[in-house]
């Protein structure tokens, strides 16, 4: 993710002198960061990975908290970054998972159902065999997406599918916009491997 991208002159600067570059504005200071505390965040979220989050969301929340933990360390708070970062990524992480495992009910609630789906299409009586065959499409898509499509990734799609903007699914699921983002691209991934 981050690994490849260290900048030769921001590597010497130490963490606090990349989070002051940073609250000033300096973009590449926060990569910097990234770039140094990334195997913090995978190690933290590695324990969480099947709790009820996506492995790409636990590290997209990793980074967050650590966004948080820059803009709002004190460095005359007796802490060292390192130390007060990896509680917030922790925190941020334990935060996420024990939202998703909340919501898990309303999750596991929406999924993608056939009879749902077939209400959609008006059949003409006469023609049996177009109903056969778009039932039979309609159940191969139903299978793959059920198959294929994670709990989050299937709630994404089917309120998004309902015509609900990022906003109210985020709001709906309780989580973040940016975790709703990553759901519909990897949904879309996915679809485009099954055609």
């Amino acid at each position: 993710m981050f690994e490849n991208e260290q900048i030769e002159e921001y590597k010497n600067l130490s963490d606090t002198e990349l989070i002051h570059l940073y609250k000033n504005g300096d973009q590449t200071a926060f990569q910097q960061l990234a770039v140094r505390y990334i195997f913090i965040i995978r190690n933290k979220s590695s324990d969480l990975y099947n709790m009820g989050i996506e492995s790409e969301d636990l590290i997209q929340e990793g980074l967050l908290g650590l966004h948080n933990a820059v803009r709002s360390f004190d460095e005359n708070g007796g802490a060292s970054f390192r130390t007060y970062a990896s509680i917030c990524i922790r925190n941020r992480l334990v935060s996420a998972v024990r939202t998703a495992n909340a919501d898990k009910n309303k999750i596991n609630s929406i999924s993608v159902s056939l009879d749902d789906e077939t209400e959609m299409y008006s059949l003409p009586d006469n023609e049996p065999e177009n109903a056969v065959i778009i039932r039979e499409d309609l159940q191969g898509l139903v299978d793959y997406l059920n198959n294929n499509l994670s709990k989050t990734e299937l709630s994404v799609l089917s309120l998004y599918l309902e015509g609900k903007s990022y906003n109210q699914i985020s709001e709906a699921l309780n989580v973040s916009k940016k975790v709703c983002d990553n759901a519909m691209q990897r949904v879309r991934r996915k679809l485009r491997i099954k055609n």
